[in-house]
Order: structure tokens, then C-alpha cells, then sequence
């Protein structure tokens, strides 16, 4: 098989299956400016669900600031009273109020973290819906020319492939066919003469030689007469 014919049969195979794998352009760029707006909306309705598990946590730890200040108080009266075991008892609920206290503020800043990450991702998402809106025009006349020119490289690769060439050929030998009907010599078409081949030469040397020899017999016949 011709390495070339071959070479070009593969680049057409790898245009061709580049071509049937490519999406519209306009639909794909459609589809993604959708997709972000989609993934917007939800980051957003998450931001909001965390903002309000930050009021719940806010108002928590209100409360549990509350109830320390009077177990605190509680605790202080007790002990004027001289009720040290109910002195006791208000303190160790104040105890484990604080340590309550302590986790709900931890758990508080990690979500306030995440609130200022969703927030930043949202602002980031915003920012590059807006660029692929305004680009998405330019965007999608690039995805189109770069398929056309795949397109017309697929063309170019199979114009060279041997069914071109062998059509090429066909037609060729058509037409000296109608020039040889219509009397018209190849030379004539090409404007140049064929130069003769050293058969050729040989045979019409044969030829000439043949043609004395004939006319020295009819001479020696001719004396005998």
C-alpha cells in the first residue's frame, strides 16, 4: 500500500472522528453559561440555608451566655446563704455551660469560614458568568471556524485519496477517447511531439531494410526478363 495514500486514510480517520465527537458550539457555550447560572442559584440558596443556621448558632450561644450569667448568680446566692451544696450545683451547670459555650463557638466560626468561602465562590461564579455572556458571541464564531477549518482539512485529505485519483485518471482517458473520435492527435492537444522510443527506431529500420530488399529483387527480376 502507498505510505502515503496510508498517512492520509489515518489524518482523515482522526478528522473525521474529531468531527462526529464535536458538539454544536453554540449549544455547548448555551449549556455552559447554563450550568454556571444553575450552580449560582445553588450556591446562593445554600448561602442563604447558612445563614440561617448562623442566626440559630448566634441565638445559641446567646442563650447559653444567659443561662451561665444566672447559674453565675444562682451560685452567689447560694453561698451567702451558706447553701454550699446548691452553690455547688450552680457552679458545675455554670462549668458545663461554658464548655457548651465554647463548642457552639467553634462550631459558629467554621461556619461563618464556610459562609465567607460560599460567598467568595458566588462572587468568583458571578464574575465569570458575566465574562462568558459577553464572550460567548466571539466565543462561539471561533468554535465555529475552528470546525469549519477541520471540516475543509477532512475535504483536502480526502481529495488526495487513490478514489480521486483513479476518477482523475477515468476522465482522463475519456477524454483521448473523444479526441481520438474527433481526429484530433494527443500531440495537437499537448502541443508537443512525442518523442519516438528506440523501439520505435528499431522497427522502422526493420522496416526500410525489408523495403530494399523488396526492391532489389523486383530489379533483379526485372534484368531476368
Amino acid at each position: 500500500m502507498n505510505v502515503f495514500k496510508r498517512i492520509g486514510d489515518i489524518i482523515s480517520s482522526n478528522l473525521n472522528s474529531a468531527l462526529d465527537r464535536m458538539e454544536d458550539p453554540e449549544k455547548m457555550i448555551d449549556l455552559s453559561i447554563r450550568e454556571l447560572e444553575d450552580a449560582v442559584i445553588k450556591m446562593k440558596a445554600d448561602l442563604r440555608d447558612k445563614k440561617v443556621e448562623e442566626k440559630r448558632g448566634n441565638d445559641l450561644i446567646h442563650d447559653i451566655e444567659d443561662s451561665i450569667e444566672r447559674w453565675s448568680e444562682r451560685a452567689r446566692l447560694a453561698a451567702e446563704k451558706g447553701e454550699d451544696d446548691m452553690a455547688r450545683e450552680a457552679l458545675a451547670e455554670k462549668r458545663a455551660l461554658k464548655e457548651k459555650l465554647s463548642i457552639e463557638k467553634e462550631s459558629l466560626k467554621a461556619l461563618r469560614d464556610l459562609l465567607a468561602a460560599v460567598e467568595e465562590n458566588i462572587k468568583d461564579a458571578e464574575e465569570k458568568l458575566s465574562e462568558m455572556k459577553l464572550t460567548s458571541s466571539s466565543l462561539k464564531a471561533r468554535a465555529k471556524l475552528a470546525k469549519d477549518r477541520m471540516e475543509v482539512n477532512r475535504k483536502v485529505n480526502e481529495s488526495a485519496n487513490s478514489s480521486y485519483s483513479r476518477r482523475l485518471e477515468e476522465l482522463k482517458l475519456k477524454i483521448e477517447k473523444w479526441e481520438n473520435i474527433a481526429n484530433i492527435s494527443h500531440s495537437e492537444i499537448r502541443k508537443e511531439e512525442k518523442k519516438p522510443t528506440f523501439e520505435d527506431l528499431e522497427r522502422d529500420a526493420e522496416i526500410e531494410r525489408e523495403l530494399e530488399e523488396l526492391k532489389k529483387e523486383r530489379k533483379k527480376d526485372k534484368k531476368e526478363n
